[in-house]
């Protein structure tokens, strides 16, 4: 962390280490860690690469129960540090 800015920025992404900005184009923003998802199919990707990432690590029973989404509505929380949207 001693190459971050001092002090922060106000759209400093803290999952990220990095400026990310937020604007009335953007898609959702986390209110924690303030990570941006400029587009819905950005929040879907990263969602389902979390999830591909969780499969390699469990059983192949719990694998089963953990579907892709379709649709920003079938996600809940930020992919990257899992607080709710």
């Amino acid at each position: 962390m001693d190459d971050w800015p001092d002090p922060l920025p106000d759209d400093w992404c803290w999952s990220h280490g990095r400026v990310e900005h937020d604007d009335e184009n953007t898609y959702r923003a986390c209110m924690e860690c303030s990570h941006v998802f400029q587009t819905e199919a950005d929040l879907i990707r990263d969602h389902n690469a979390q999830l591909a990432d969780m499969r390699t690590r469990h059983s192949e029973e719990a694998s089963a129960e953990m579907h892709d989404a379709t649709s920003a509505a079938e996600i809940w929380t930020c992919p990257h540090c899992i607080h709710d949207f």
